[in-house]
């Protein structure tokens, strides 16, 4: 099926109520590791570059592999930037030939954001791929965040000003490991996706990990079409290749290495399959792809029958206050000077 469009991949998605998982890849290896995976499972499947990963693993070796590896393919591939650090990171795999790029621009003030995330737009219509922009907070785990979730009045504004093709929404969604049980605020995404229903923009979930199967489930039912998930993947793969190098200790690193590697790509597929099905895409690689139009989408809202009411600072989440912040995450895509430290947003015993 060779490479397919992001923006076609995820309005097949939305038209038959499931997710494309957007898994995060930081050697040339994984891509047809996981590609394999998915034929098997008949699922399509997003191969994802984070923006830090670009150091290690260059725009223009990553797709190359990536394309090759999926013009062999039976289900549909795309090939998306996460988290761009910048203007010109995100024009480097936009002409590296990524089927989507998306440019972080939630840790600038908000008018900054809308200025040069416009500018991502304009470079993506340049080179023929799809946007994503990010309105609000996602930022790590440990932290308590929900001052700064995706405000819908703005995600109107944000669309409408820049144009982007997809949107990051924070809603209760964190990158890492979680330190309680998350809870989304489903209130607020039914209020984004009502407001930006006049523009052809999808939505999507980052910081999978960890938030409930019936959380991630009710998410794509209210509109989310891609969810992207890696720290669980990364631990599964640590997971198995710690088993494989305690079963082996005459491994020396040398010709064995291979078997290493498969063993944690292992952990990475078996992680992916239970995403997979959570996101309830196996068995869609069929669901025509590669023949619908890049054209603007339809809604049909049945929940909403007038404007929903503005969002009260006492309603926004029932969710106790948890002041256990805990440490600061490592990720540079997550450190935001604006993250708020006090609030709701999770506690454990949810």
């Amino acid at each position: 099926m060779a490479l397919v469009k992001t923006m076609d991949m995820l309005a097949a998605c939305e038209r038959g109520k499931y997710a494309v998982g957007a898994f995060n890849l930081n050697s040339l290896d994984q891509a047809p590791f996981l590609i394999k995976r998915a034929e098997q499972l008949k699922a399509p499947l997003l191969l994802v570059e984070p923006g830090v990963i670009e150091k290690y693993m260059s725009f223009e070796d990553f797709a190359s592999v990536a394309a090759r590896a999926a013009a062999k393919a039976s289900v549909p591939v795309g090939i998306h930037l996460s988290h761009g650090l910048d203007l010109e990171q995100t024009e480097r795999a936009a002409k590296a030939g990524f089927t989507s790029v998306m440019y972080d621009g939630s840790k600038l003030p908000y008018e900054e954001n809308v200025r040069t995330t416009k500018i991502a737009v304009e470079i993506g219509r340049k080179y023929g791929c799809a946007v994503e922009g990010e309105l609000g907070a996602l930022g790590s785990s440990f932290a308590n965040v929900s001052e700064s979730m995706t405000d819908p009045a703005l995600a109107k504004d944000f669309v409408a000003r820049t144009g982007v093709d997809i949107l990051a929404v924070a809603i209760g969604n964190a990158h890492g490991f979680y330190k309680g049980t998350p809870s989304l605020d489903f209130k607020r995404l039914e209020e984004i996706r009502y407001a930006l229903m006049p523009y052809n923009c999808y939505l999507t979930l980052h910081g999978g990990t960890g938030i409930p199967e019936n959380h991630i489930k009710r998410s794509i039912e209210m509109g989310i079409v891609k969810v992207c998930i890696y720290t669980e993947m990364c631990h599964e793969g640590k997971k198995d290749t710690v088993a494989y190098l305690n079963a082996h200790p005459e491994y020396t690193g040398n010709y064995d290495i291979p078997e290493m590697l498969a063993a944690c790509m292992g952990g990475f597929a078996r992680s992916m399959e239970s995403c997979m099905n959570m996101f309830m895409c196996i068995g869609k690689a069929d669901s025509g792809i590669d023949a619908l139009p890049f054209a603007p989408k339809t809604f049909t809202p049945t929940a909403m029958k007038s404007a929903p009411a503005p969002i009260a600072a006492s309603s926004v989440s029932d969710i106790p206050p948890n002041t256990d912040i805990g440490p600061a995450y490592p990720s540079l895509p997550a450190e935001n000077k604006n993250f708020k430290a006090t609030g709701r947003f999770w506690d454990k015993n949810v």
